[in-house]
C-alpha cells in the first residue's frame, strides 16, 4: 500500500473515531451548556453557536453567586497550588539517598530554577493565563485540557482549550491518552501553515473569501508500534495528525515523546471518561437562586412601578408616570388612577436566598479558602487553622497532582532536556530518575503534619530525658535539620554545606584539645 492510500485510510479512519466519541459524548453536553450558562457565560457553547461579543451570554444569569464562587475556587487553586511568585515543587532523586549530596542538590535546584525562570514564570510561555483558565474550567465542567507546546525555534508555550472542542478516551488504568480536536481556522490561516498540501482549486476559493472558516481535526493517541531508538516524528510513541475535515486531506503526520494534553478531571465516577464539577453538585441551587432572584426583581419592579387602574372614560391619554409629569382628567367626575398591587413584599424569600447561596459558595470550597479568624486568635493558631483547611483539599489537590501537574512537569522536563536548556547532572547520577516533590502551600500543609508528629516526639521524650539524657542521642540532629529543610521547602542556601561543617567541627575539636 502506497503512502497516498495510507493518509487516506488514516483520514477515514480519525473521521470515524471522531464520530464515536461524539456518541459518548453527547449526553453530557446538555449539562455542561446549563453549567455555562449559569457559572461560565464567557466560555463558549456546547449546543449553541453564538457569535462573539454576543450579549445574550448573560440572559440567564439574575445572580452572580455562582460566576463568583466559580472565579474564587479558579483564584484559589491558582495561589494555593500554581503560584505565580513562587516555586511550588522540586525535583528529587528516585529511590537513592545520593540527593543529600550538596552537588547532587544543588544541581537539582538549579534545574528548578531554570524551569522556573525560563517556562514557569516566564512571560513568553502565558503558562499563569493559561492555568487560570484551565482552573475556571475546572470548577465549571469537572474537565479541562491543557496543552503544552513545543514548536522548534520557540519557546515552550501552554493553551487552555475549550471542552466543547475536545473528545477523550482512556487506557486500560484509567488514563487519558487519546485526544481528538474539532476546530476551525479560516482559508487564509491554511494556507499560511499548509499551502504546499492544499488543493489548487481549494487555494483559489480562499483567495476569494480569505475569511470563511474550514473545520480540521487534530488527532493524538498511542501509536501501536514505533521505533524508541529513531527520532523521526513518525516512529515517536503518539501520533499526531492534522486533517483537514471537508476536503478530507492530511494536513501534516507527526508524533509526541510525551503526550501533550493535560486533561485533569475535578472528580470522576467509575466508568465514566469525563470529570464532574462544583457546579454540577450546585446546580439545583444555582438555578433557584437565579429564579428566585427573578421573581424578587419582578416584586420590586411592581412596588415601585406597579400597574394602574385607569378608567375608561375621563382622561386625557396616555398617561405620564414620570417624575413631574401632568395628566388632565374632566372635571366633576370622582375617577381617579389607582395602582392594582398593593402591600408586595419584596423582601419576603430573600432570607432562603440568602442560604441557597451559602450552600452554592460552600460546594466550591469558598469557606475553606477564605479563612475568618477571630480577634483574639494569635498568630500560632491562624497559622494553624490556616494549614487545617489547606489539609483538607487534599483528597481535590491530589487528582490535580497526578493528572495535570505531574505530566506538566514531565513534559516541560523533557523538552527542555532534549534542547540541552538543563545544566547537565553530576556523573554518579546520571541515567538515574527524578521525582516531583510538590513544595505549594497545600503541599507543605500536608507535609507540616509531619513536622508536629516529631515535635510531639520531642515533648515525650522530656520526661524520659531528665532519668536519662543520653536517650537523645537517638536522634539524629543533623540529618533532623536537613529533613526540617526540604519539608519546609528551605533554600538551599541557607544550609552550611556538609564538607565545610565537617571542616568547621574539626577545626573547633582541634582548638579545645589545644586549651
Amino acid at each position: 500500500m502506497d503512502k497516498g492510500q495510507d493518509d487516506k485510510k488514516l483520514v477515514t479512519t480519525t473521521i470515524d473515531r471522531l464520530g464515536k466519541l461524539k456518541q459518548i459524548r453527547s449526553p453530557w453536553e446538555s449539562t455542561w451548556q446549563d453549567c455555562t450558562d449559569f457559572v461560565n457565560p464567557r466560555r463558549g457553547d456546547f449546543n449553541a453557536q453564538r457569535s462573539q461579543g454576543d450579549r445574550t451570554r448573560f440572559d440567564k444569569v439574575y445572580d452572580s453567586t455562582a460566576p463568583l464562587a466559580n472565579e474564587q475556587l479558579a483564584a484559589g487553586l491558582h495561589g494555593y497550588l500554581t503560584a505565580p511568585s513562587e516555586t511550588w515543587f522540586t525535583l528529587l532523586l528516585e529511590r537513592s539517598r545520593d540527593e543529600e549530596s550538596d552537588e547532587v542538590r544543588q544541581w537539582l535546584q538549579d534545574v528548578v530554577d531554570i524551569m522556573f525562570r525560563d517556562v514557569f514564570h516566564s512571560p513568553n510561555s502565558n503558562f499563569g493565563s493559561m492555568i487560570h483558565e484551565l482552573y475556571l474550567d475546572l470548577g465549571s465542567y469537572g474537565t479541562g485540557v491543557l496543552y503544552v507546546e513545543d514548536k522548534p525555534g520557540k519557546p515552550i508555550s501552554f493553551r487552555t482549550y475549550h471542552l466543547a472542542e475536545c473528545y477523550v478516551a482512556e487506557n486500560s488504568e484509567g488514563v487519558v491518552d487519546t485526544l481528538y480536536r474539532q476546530y476551525k481556522h479560516s482559508g487564509r490561516q491554511l494556507l499560511q501553515m499548509y499551502k504546499d498540501k492544499l488543493p489548487e482549486k481549494f487555494i483559489e476559493n480562499v483567495y476569494k473569501d480569505p475569511h470563511k472558516e474550514f473545520t480540521c481535526i487534530h488527532a493524538v493517541e498511542p501509536r501501536d508500534t514505533f521505533n524508541p531508538d529513531s527520532k523521526l516524528a513518525t516512529n515517536m510513541p503518539f501520533m499526531s495528525a492534522y486533517i483537514l475535515e471537508e476536503e478530507k486531506l492530511l494536513l501534516n503526520l507527526s508524533g509526541f515523546n510525551e503526550f501533550p494534553y493535560m486533561v485533569p478531571r475535578w472528580t470522576k465516577t467509575a466508568g465514566e471518561v469525563y470529570g464532574r464539577s462544583p457546579a454540577m453538585t450546585a446546580l439545583p441551587d444555582i438555578k433557584m437562586v437565579n429564579e428566585m432572584s427573578k421573581t424578587v426583581i419582578k416584586a420590586a419592579q411592581k412596588a415601585t412601578d406597579p400597574p394602574l387602574l385607569v378608567p375608561d372614560d375621563g382622561f386625557m391619554l396616555p398617561l405620564r408616570t414620570i417624575p413631574g409629569g401632568l395628566n388632565y382628567y374632566r372635571s366633576g367626575t370622582q375617577d381617579r388612577v389607582m395602582p392594582l398591587v398593593e402591600g408586595v413584599r419584596p423582601d419576603i424569600g430573600l432570607e432562603f436566598i440568602d442560604s441557597r447561596r451559602t450552600h452554592v459558595l460552600k460546594t466550591f470550597h469558598v469557606d475553606w479558602m477564605q479563612m475568618r479568624e477571630g480577634p483574639s486568635m494569635t498568630a500560632t493558631e491562624v497559622l494553624q487553622r490556616q494549614e487545617e483547611r489547606m489539609r483538607l483539599m487534599g483528597p481535590m489537590v491530589g487528582r490535580l497532582q497526578f493528572e495535570l501537574l505531574g505530566p506538566m512537569i514531565d513534559r516541560v522536563f523533557n523538552i527542555m532536556a532534549r534542547r540541552k536548556m538543563l545544566p547537565r547532572a553530576p556523573q554518579k547520577i546520571e541515567g538515574r530518575n527524578t521525582r516531583i516533590d510538590y513544595v505549594s502551600p497545600v503541599a507543605r500543609a500536608q507535609k507540616t503534619q509531619q513536622l508536629f508528629s516529631f515535635t510531639r516526639l520531642l515533648e515525650a521524650l522530656v520526661p524520659l530525658a531528665n532519668i536519662k539524657p543520653e536517650v537523645y542521642d537517638n536522634i539524629d540532629t543533623d540529618g533532623t535539620v536537613r529533613w526540617a529543610a526540604r519539608l519546609l521547602d528551605a533554600p538551599l542556601e541557607t544550609l552550611m554545606p556538609q564538607d565545610q561543617l565537617q571542616a568547621m567541627r574539626q577545626q573547633k575539636a582541634q582548638q579545645a584539645q589545644e586549651q
